[in-house]
């Protein structure tokens, strides 16, 4: 019982009030500022990601990482500064998902427009393998690339809506825009270089033109190919078989052991003996054999 009581203390619950009423006025004012830095890091980290002058295929899966990851946070971000602005009753719960609805502003409702391009990057990123099978790759990157767009939305909708933006804010806002731009012109880069080596290898493979072989000429090779070769010449020719009963045709005495017929100072068992072969006979040249 006396562990109830503190609980229902007034000075307790003021200070909870105090906390949770500081967390949102922090969530308020900043939750909007974290959804545009993750934003940030999402299209910069994109555009990194394919750059092949720099970067190695390593730091390449590591940007790919980080910019996945960075997209989670700002949805994360985006659905803790919608939900703030719908509590305090800063906006409609519809404008949240449609623009121009509940009585919104121009300010507002850029805001919206940037949230629903968001979740649809996110998703075409998460299923970007449903896409890759398909026969129309380009729709996928027409859907991603809406993030060129998000992006500038979003900043516009920062800069215009609620208070007035300090000057750090200012200045941060404008950092983010050369990160972007710097992003940009690496990818441009790349893109640059990889259509250069592409229009290389179409010019060396347009300039390598094997000659064009006549087809008569490929039926009298073949027809020249299948004739028998007649007469002699220099090209050797392996000896007709000898006559039975001549002395070509006599086997070759075979060594034996010291002192037996056929034997001699050097033998071998006659498991070990072995069959000559036939001397080969070479056709002299203009011998007409």
């Amino acid at each position: 019982m006396s562990s109830v009581v503190p609980l229902a203390d007034p000075a307790i619950g003021a200070a909870s009030a105090g906390v949770a009423g500081r967390l949102m006025a922090f969530l308020d004012c900043f939750a909007g500022v974290f959804t545009l830095l993750s934003l940030t890091a999402v299209v910069a980290c994109g555009l990194a990601a394919t750059d092949r002058l720099v970067l190695t295929p390593r730091l390449r899966v590591a940007v790919q990482s980080v910019h996945r990851a960075s997209a989670v946070a700002a949805l994360g971000f985006l659905a803790t500064h919608i939900t703030v602005k719908v509590v305090e009753r800063h906006a409609a719960p519809q404008t949240a998902v449609a623009p121009f609805t509940g009585g919104a502003a121009l300010a507002v409702s850029l805001g919206t427009i940037a949230a629903d391009l968001l979740v649809l990057v996110t998703a075409t990123g998460v299923l970007r393998g449903r896409f890759a099978g398909s026969r129309r790759p380009w729709l996928w990157r027409a859907l991603h690339a809406t993030a060129y767009v998000c992006w500038p939305i979003s900043l516009a909708h920062g800069l215009t809506a609620g208070r007035e933006a300090h000057p750090w804010v200012l200045w941060g806002y404008g950092l983010f825009a050369a990160l972007v731009a710097l992003a940009l012109l690496v990818r441009a880069l790349s893109c640059l270089g990889r259509h250069q080596n592409l229009s290389r290898r179409r010019r060396g493979a347009k300039a390598y033109r094997p000659a064009a072989v006549h087809p008569a000429a490929l039926a009298a090779l073949s027809t020249r190919s299948a004739r028998p070769v007649t007469g002699g010449g220099p090209i050797a020719r392996a000896a007709r078989p000898a006559a039975p009963g001549t002395a070509a045709h006599r086997p070759a005495p075979r060594a034996g052991l010291p002192g037996q017929p056929g034997g001699g100072p050097i033998s071998r068992p006659r498991h070990a003996a072995r069959a000559v072969p036939a001397p080969l006979h070479l056709a002299r040249p203009g011998s007409g054999e």
